[in-house]
């Protein structure tokens, strides 16, 4: 019986989902990241809002050290 075009709609949907969410699990994996004391200490420091970017641990831009460590991401 051949495949409708319904059907190929809906496989196609269903493998790109399957896949965002392969993505988007494995990119949340990286727990070692996360440094909570990090985040702490930075709790009552002021960070300028200079922007040079840099690249934290996630792998997620943050715009300098100071910012990225008040969220508890070290930076690479």
């Amino acid at each position: 019986m051949p495949v409708t075009r319904k059907e190929q709609t809906m496989n196609r949907f269903h493998s790109i989902a399957l896949f965002t969410f392969v993505v988007l699990a494995f990119a949340s994996c990286n727990k070692d990241c996360y440094d909570k004391e990090l985040e702490e200490q930075y709790q009552t420091i002021l960070c300028t809002q200079d922007c040079p970017g840099i690249t934290g641990c996630d792998g997620k831009e943050y715009c300098n050290e100071c910012i990225a460590n008040s969220h508890g991401i070290r930076v690479e």
